[in-house]
């Protein structure tokens, strides 16, 4: 590669400066968005500390970096990091992607078809700017070491002088910088690359270097009530739905124009999730641990309500059209992508209406047992939100039809966001309709609950998945809908009135779902709370 002679080569020492101070200026726009912020509001802060402030990060970078760039390391490991961070830095700066280890479950677990929706040219144009070139020139250079001897002794000299300066500066401004730390105690979870570093390397020791508990089985005991009529239930697992924007709770458009006017659906109001991403939501909602007690390590060491279910006998299924069911599944019979199979369509541009043309096949397979079909479905999964919905759908206009959401309006993206919406109430809808051709034979109903919500931009936050504690309801509060055919409401004896008066006054989480389930199904089980379950206290 062709390079200025003065390019060519650089010594260690120089590297590591150069590389502190490309992280802080270069992959770190975050950071130096919120530093602005939060010193632009302060008071009585002088030129003089101001001045410290890029020499803090500076120094604190260089003793990060100083044992990292050593021989025959230095080059896979930098181009590591500086490729990576570009990313981050890419999803922090223009999204207000947290990468807490949450997030990283997310990154490290998605397929390729779910990563592909992110790229766009803006994307590709960050990547080769802020990754791809300096990694170039990473790869290209020739890095000079010393001796060993001397190698050691400068860098111990550099980290030395690093630790200097960030004493020369606390004794100074010791105060200052505690305050500011005190008062923004989450600002270290924006610092590229510590952040998704040490996330990914909780992550591993989670994944590969904890033993795993013994196995649980709950509910042994699990049976079903003998009765004369069968069950047949839909349970629509929702993707990145957040309440706020379903006509049935309030939301003034019509986005619930399909099943707003049905018979027998109730719309809980009030009901929060147990995470904001689907790695930890989707098995926590299934899950008997509740938000409190949840980690993945507890959940796949016991049974969850699925398992529970299947052991009382009755039939189940679980057909996906998103990135798997995070071993809620694992027990049952499973079609990963059955769509694909069937329509010859990839799985990241399947719609959801794929799955009305599969039910039919599935119930008759049940061959007139009980049965639960679990639709995973794709839902209002962004950033191409208008990948969701067909041209038909798109009832709310300009909608945003990019990736790079920056690039829409606010107007343009909650309107693409409002058609998935419309286009999951659509299904549900038709859903319903089919499962009244199988009134005569079942106690028909559906379910429908999602994973986590979605930031459609407020306070310059998209997408979902930030830490919990400090994730807005629009990430934490999730639609609920349940529809019970009127056969299956006089079979549970529910007074739908006290139902649809509990669902707007009382609140709920995804620790309600799996207690709700085994009554819904009349499985008997210790596993059963009443306490947690939403229709107990309507049954007459």
């Amino acid at each position: 590669m062709f390079l200025p002679l003065c390019l060519r080569t650089i010594s260690s020492t120089k590297l590591v400066v150069l590389t502190a101070v490309y992280f802080l200026l270069g992959l770190n726009f975050t950071l130096i968005k919120k530093l602005y912020t939060i010193l632009s509001t302060a008071d009585g802060l002088g030129i003089l500390f101001y001045m410290t402030v890029p020499l803090f990060f500076v120094a604190a970078f260089v003793i990060i970096f100083t044992p990292i760039i050593s021989k025959y390391i230095a080059k896979p490991l930098l181009i590591f990091l500086l490729l990576s961070s570009s990313l981050v830095n890419y999803a922090s700066y223009n999204l207000g992607v947290v990468f807490n280890q949450e997030m990283m479950v997310n990154i490290l677990e998605t397929t390729g078809g779910e990563a592909g929706t992110y790229l766009n040219a803006k994307v590709i144009i960050w990547f080769l700017l802020t990754g791809l070139l300096p990694s170039l020139y990473i790869a290209f250079v020739k890095i000079e070491y010393k001796s060993l001897l001397k190698e050691l002794a400068y860098k111990a000299l550099l980290i030395l002088g690093a630790v200097s300066v960030i004493l020369i500066i606390a004794a100074f401004y010791y105060k200052d910088y505690a305050s500011i730390s005190r008062n923004n105690s989450r600002l270290h979870k924006d610092i590229v690359p510590i952040q998704y570093v040490t996330s990914t390397i909780k992550y591993a020791k989670a994944k590969f270097f904890t033993t795993a508990l013994p196995y649980t089985i709950i509910g042994k005991d699990s049976s079903r009530l003998k009765e004369p009529e069968k069950y047949l239930t839909i349970f629509m697992v929702g993707e990145t739905a957040r309440a706020e924007n379903y006509q049935l709770n309030g939301y003034k458009r019509a986005t619930n124009a399909y099943t707003k006017d049905i018979k027998g659906l109730t719309a809980f109001q009030n009901v929060t999730s147990c995470g904001t991403a689907t790695a930890v939501s989707l098995p926590c909602m299934f899950s008997f641990l509740g938000k409190e007690g949840f980690s993945e390590r507890q959940f796949e060491a016991q049974d969850n309500v699925v398992d529970v279910i299947n052991r009382a006998g009755v039939k189940l299924v679980w057909i996906e059209n998103n990135t798997g069911c995070k071993g809620v599944c694992k027990s049952i019979q499973n079609y990963t992508n059955e769509s694909v199979k069937e329509l010859n369509c990839k799985i990241e541009d399947c719609m959801d209406g794929t799955f009305l043309k599969l039910l039919d096949k599935e119930i008759a397979a049940f061959k007139g047992n009980d049965g639960v079909i679990f639709l995973h479905v794709m839902g209002s999964h962004g950033p191409t939100y208008y990948k969701r919905y067909p041209e038909s759908m798109a009832k709310f206009k300009p909608d945003c039809r990019t990736s790079d959401l920056q690039k829409c309006s606010r107007e343009q993206i909650v309107n693409s966001y409002d058609n998935t919406i419309l286009y999951t109430d659509f299904v549900m809808a038709e859903i319903i309709k089919k499962l009244g051709a199988y009134d005569k034979h079942y106690n028909t109903s559906l379910m429908y609950m999602s994973d986590h919500g979605e930031s459609l931009g407020e306070n310059g936050l998209y997408l979902h998945g930030m830490t919990y504690a400090l994730a807005p309801d629009a990430q934490t509060h999730v639609p609920f809908i349940m529809w019970l055919s009127e056969k299956m409401m006089k079979h549970k004896n529910i007074d739908q009135n006290c139902l649809a008066q509990h669902a707007k006054t009382k609140k709920y989480s995804h620790n309600n779902l799996s207690h709700t389930l085994l009554n819904l199904l009349d499985v008997q089980t210790s596993a059963y709370d009443k306490e947690k379950d939403v229709l107990a206290a309507c049954e007459r």
